[in-house]
């Protein structure tokens, strides 16, 4: 058989299996396009509808589109929303709370604050809106509360009544957990009330500030210092995001408060158990954009936004005295949460217990590190891959290799330039 035929083949066509089996190594599966991060509002595969949804005009508070915009449903991480007003409502920014057992004992995420320890109203509130902190939260709600989980939930009704929420909303968790792990077993929210708060939220400088931060540093109540980084991927990929909040958990599903500014309008987006929280979010603000350009609307205007906290130039309900948040039982929830509890409730930050400096697994998450399992795998695959090109490599070559003695394979070579050297001659 020729050397130029099936043998001379064999060898570019294992080489190929090589290279195609380092690229399947290089590029994991599931992997399009380059390895690094990728734009999370984006995606090719269908998108479908959250369970509510609605966007409306934060300055006019008019509807622009909505769909099952009053069922109650279960919020999740998009609570700290109203927590973080009631927090400006009842307590100024220097403010100091001291940590109570029950919130140093709050189911991850969070900021490990140590009970007895004493920490600031605005430090608490970066960590609790930024990385989604729930011992911050249950801090910041027990203090708003007057010292208690009980005092939240009637605290948290009557900003409710005074925000203009009117779909019959259910507030006990100021961190948004809805497992057993939570107060009272959670909260209900509809998406027109939580654009309402929304809404209320973008209105106050200082909060707004807050949710469009990419970080904050400070030292913490323990001295030592802390660092958040805010979760939320929406606001560096969405041209003209300015913030707010995503939440997750198993009941709740991906839910996600938005809101853009573009044009001179600002538009705020919620969207509640959906599938894909940015890309849904993507889509209905890039709709509504066109629809409020062209003033299109439902016909549905929110509440008219009471003032903001601070807005007479007083800092509200400042003390000069530290806030103490005690333990106590909530009507309706039988007990407080075990002290032992470790349940994360944001969607792609679960799993993570916090400890200086709190980083965003979201935003790692498009990185795609190299799994150990996966290396593995795929080290044993370029082996086996050397492995078969050698052995084939052999076999080729043991058809055409001369194994007779060196004298013999002299005296052949000699009588084939002879009869090369004939040839020639004759032909000449």
């Amino acid at each position: 058989m020729s050397w130029w035929g099936p043998r001379r083949i064999a060898g570019p066509a294992v080489v190929a299996l090589v290279l195609g089996l380092l690229a399947l190594v290089a590029e994991p599966v599931g992997a399009q396009g380059p390895v690094g991060p990728q734009d999370p509002t984006v995606t090719l595969a269908p998108i479908p509808p959250p369970a509510a949804s609605i966007v409306v005009d934060a300055e006019t508070g008019e509807v622009i589109t909505a769909a099952n915009e009053r069922e109650l449903l279960s919020p999740a991480s998009t609570t700290k929303i109203l927590t973080a007003l009631l927090a400006r409502d009842r307590l100024g920014l220097d403010d100091e709370i001291t940590i109570s057992e029950t919130a140093a004992d709050a189911p991850p995420r969070r900021i490990r604050l140590p009970a007895g320890t004493q920490w600031r109203v605005e430090d608490l509130l970066y960590a609790t809106m930024l990385c989604s902190c729930n011992d911050a939260a249950w801090a910041l709600g027990q203090a708003a509360g007057g010292g208690t989980m009980a005092g939240f939930a009637s605290q948290a009704a009557r900003l409710a009544e005074r925000l203009g929420l009117e779909d019959a909303p259910v507030l006990r968790d100021p961190a948004g957990l809805d497992n057993n792990t939570s107060i009272g077993g959670g909260n209900l929210l509809s998406a027109r009330d939580l654009a309402i708060a929304a809404r209320a939220y973008l209105a106050d400088p200082v909060l707004a500030a807050i949710a469009a931060a990419p970080d904050h540093r400070w030292a913490g109540g323990d001295a030592k210092p802390h660092s958040v980084t805010n979760l939320n991927r929406f606001v560096s990929a969405y041209e003209g995001a300015i913030g707010l909040k995503t939440g997750f958990t198993k009941r709740a599903g991906m839910t996600f408060v938005g809101a853009a500014r573009r044009g001179g309008r600002t538009l705020i987006a919620v969207v509640l158990r959906s599938d894909n929280h940015y890309a849904a979010t993507r889509a209905l603000l890039d709709s509504a954009f066109l629809l409020a350009s062209a003033d299109e609307g439902r016909n549905d205007v929110l509440p008219a936004l009471p003032a903001p906290p601070g807005a007479d130039g007083s800092n509200p309900t400042s003390t000069t005295e530290p806030t103490t948040t005690t333990s106590t039982v909530v009507s309706g929830s039988g007990s407080e949460p075990p002290a032992t509890a470790a349940i994360a409730t944001e969607g792609t930050e679960r799993d993570e217990v916090a400890a200086p400096p709190v980083l965003a697994p979201d935003e790692r998450a498009d990185e795609r590190p190299v799994d150990p399992v996966w290396l593995g795998a795929g080290s044993g695959a370029v082996v086996a891959a050397v492995g078969v090109t050698t052995m084939a490599v052999r076999r080729t070559n043991r058809g055409r290799l001369d194994r007779r003695p060196a004298r013999s394979r002299q005296r052949d070579r000699r009588r084939q330039r002879g009869r090369r050297r004939g040839r020639r001659s004759s032909v000449g």
